[in-house]
């Protein structure tokens, strides 16, 4: 059992969730970018709009508050919510480069809500967490995450569960894992399976391998500690070599290009202190 943390206030503490340990391990400079650089002016993060990440955000949203219905909404109303928050997100906003590809991404989430709400009674009674998770990996270092879906067993074990609206399936179960120790840690009940729903194309969750969640924490702390040497050595080198040397990985490329005043700006995220850009294809 992963053990239960008393969270304390701790200064200066580097916050850490899977988003970013994916980020740092594609590629260190383009963790930076996303998750360090600030805007000398606003002092936010900066985001390039896409339709694929709108989509997600999108139809998670709405799965979300469905859930914190107590799972009694009909379709009819999570459909409405659906479109009700893609108002916000038309055009460039949302990363779409014309009306055509808005209307076929808009067409993919109905199908995908659709899908969820026909099969979402196959689903075991949830505990609802709609909060971020918190653990401390070390002193100056936490881990955390937002868990889609904690299902709880029969047995009183617990179901780790996260959406997937992309057209991929995962390569790995990572993100599985490590919401799984913040669930364990959080409600004191062991994690015995965790699934990804391909909504655009399962009708049911598909588990995958669960492994030792000690093991897990370990890696995860291990790549923690890289970012924070990382961050002390002020080292972030592309892995395609970066300039002069080399050139940029497609991400370093993007937001090396907002930077340099190539994109468009949107809309300041106010609640993750990001500003969105809208960035034409690079050549």
């Amino acid at each position: 059992m992963i053990p239960k943390q008393k969270h304390e206030f701790i200064k200066d503490a580097l916050w850490i969730s899977y988003t970013a340990l994916k980020d740092f391990t594609r590629c260190p400079r383009s963790y930076y970018l996303k998750n360090r650089y600030r805007d000398p002016k606003t002092g936010n993060r900066l985001q390039v709009a896409s339709a694929p990440m709108t989509l997600g955000s999108l139809v998670h949203d709405a799965i979300k508050w469905y859930l914190l219905t107590g799972r009694v909404a009909g379709k009819d109303a999570v459909v409405a919510q659906y479109k009700n928050h893609w108002l916000k997100y038309r055009g460039k906003r949302g990363g779409f480069t014309s009306t055509k590809e808005e209307a076929e991404f808009g067409k993919r989430g109905l199908a995908m809500l659709d899908n969820f709400m026909k099969n979402v009674g196959s689903l075991e009674p949830h505990v609802p967490l709609f909060d971020f998770l918190k653990f401390r990996l070390d002193e100056k270092i936490i881990l955390n995450g937002r868990v889609d879906f904690v299902g709880q067993l029969p047995d009183g074990s617990l179901h780790i569960l996260d959406f997937k609206t992309g057209s991929k399936e995962e390569e790995d179960s990572t993100q599985l894992h490590t919401y799984a120790i913040l669930a364990e840690s959080h409600l004191q009940k062991p994690v015995s399976r965790i699934s990804y729903w391909y909504l655009d194309r399962e009708s049911v969750p598909k588990e995958a391998v669960l492994d030792s969640l000690e093991e897990k924490l370990t890696w995860l702390r291990d790549k923690a500690l890289q970012i924070k040497r990382a961050i002390d050595e002020n080292n972030w080198v592309c892995i395609e070599g970066g300039p002069p040397a080399g050139g940029l990985c497609n991400d370093c490329r993007s937001y090396q290009a907002i930077i340099d005043g190539k994109g468009e700006f949107q809309f300041s995220d106010e609640a993750f202190k990001k500003d969105v850009y809208f960035l034409d294809k690079l050549k």
